[in-house]
């Protein structure tokens, strides 16, 4: 969920041949490492905490493999590395160039602590390499890492981007928005264009994983959330050049914004491939079984996307089944109740609401303008 483009599909649809009613698998989310050398108390999946960066469990290259060759001819295009922490698998660029090599598009999410100038010189060297974001979650070390759990992740965080912008990237600085931070939130703004960034993106803390329990206590209430991305949209964005987004559903977006920048969601078009070598809707898989479809050690790719019964009932009720105010939003279609991992942990459903509109709309909050004429 952190790059901010979407993924055109027309042309995959056009170039393979698919059961009727099955979309292209455009993009597959590869949790390289399902630990973590950070511990971070707002992460919506639970990897494990490894200080020293030595454990795992680590994707096998030869799954990250076998998920390539058998997703090209169901219309594969792009990979997102994340994790954990990519960066820790032992055999991290030889995973960077079984990727590169195959002609796919690589993303990068990354706590950006691991990334020293060498690697930043290697990853820049290889062409299909597109867009790299880096976490940075305040203004300051103090808040950076009371969230992040780890002394010193600030500073080399900080090292990690000044690396990939010295070597040539123009990263993205990711922030998630919480009581404990947002004051900083036009700080983090001015670092990211200082240090040379492409853009900052914020998020807000998702009631899943780790996130669930903190954001009881630290999460933004809705209001404010709503808020915020009106002021960041009004008065902060003018004040700077560097691109800024902000993680809320289209039925939020002004007009103007709608009109240069809407994308669609891509949640019928992705996989995640987990650690264990488990095929699941996202990472949601290391917290929720259900939403696991098989194993690439195992399964045929083409089965699973073909014929799995959790991925059919995705494209039965997403969008046309969602329940509340996503079936009734004039935006269903393209925002697809924006995150369905959230949504099913919440209440055991694909076809649930998603959890910021269900509360604004009970507060008043949501836009009268977007939601269907009954």
């Amino acid at each position: 969920m952190t790059e901010t483009r979407a993924i055109e599909t027309s042309v995959a649809e056009t170039q393979i041949q698919l059961p009727q009613g099955v979309p292209p698998l455009t993009s597959i989310y590869i949790y390289a490492a399902g630990s973590c050398n950070l511990a971070c108390r707002h992460c919506w999946i639970v990897p494990k905490f490894q200080p020293d960066g030595i454990g795992g469990p680590y994707v096998k290259l030869e799954h990250v493999e076998k998920a390539i060759r058998e997703g090209k001819s169901l219309g594969l295009r792009s990979v997102k590395l994340t994790g954990g922490e990519p960066t820790l698998h032992p055999q991290f660029r030889q995973m960077v160039d079984l990727t590169n090599n195959a002609g796919l598009d690589i993303l990068l999410e990354t706590n950006g602590t691991l990334v020293d100038g060498d690697l930043a010189l290697f990853l820049k060297s290889r062409p299909h390499v597109d867009f790299i974001s880096v976490s940075l979650d305040g203004a300051t070390a103090e808040t950076h890492d009371e969230l992040r759990s780890v002394p010193g992740s600030f500073q080399r965080a900080l090292a990690g981007i000044e690396n990939l912008v010295r070597a040539g990237f123009r990263p993205q600085v990711i922030c998630t928005l919480h009581k404990g931070n947002v004051s900083e939130a036009v700080e983090v703004i001015a670092i990211a264009e200082k240090l040379g960034c492409g853009s900052v993106k914020f998020n807000h803390v998702q009631q899943i994983g780790r996130g669930d329990n903190f954001n009881v206590i630290e999460g933004l209430p809705i209001p404010e959330i709503i808020n915020m991305h009106r002021r960041i949209e009004k008065d902060i964005a003018p004040q700077f050049k560097i691109p800024i987004y902000f993680d809320i559903p289209v039925a939020f977006y002004s007009l103007g914004k709608l009109l240069v920048s809407i994308g669609r969601c891509t949640v019928q078009n992705i996989l995640g491939l987990l650690a264990t070598g488990e095929l699941a809707l996202c990472g949601v898989g290391t917290t929720i079984p259900e939403l696991i479809y098989g194993n690439i050690g195992t399964d045929d790719l083409r089965e699973i996307w073909c014929t799995s019964p959790g991925l059919s009932r995705l494209r039965e009720q997403v969008p046309f089944q969602l329940r509340g105010i996503c079936g009734r939003c004039i935006h269903r279609d393209l925002c697809q109740g924006e995150c369905v991992a959230n949504n099913y942990h919440r209440e055991d459903g694909l076809d649930a609401p998603y959890i910021l509109c269900e509360e604004a709309d009970k507060l008043g909050l949501f836009p009268e303008s977007r939601k269907k004429v009954m």
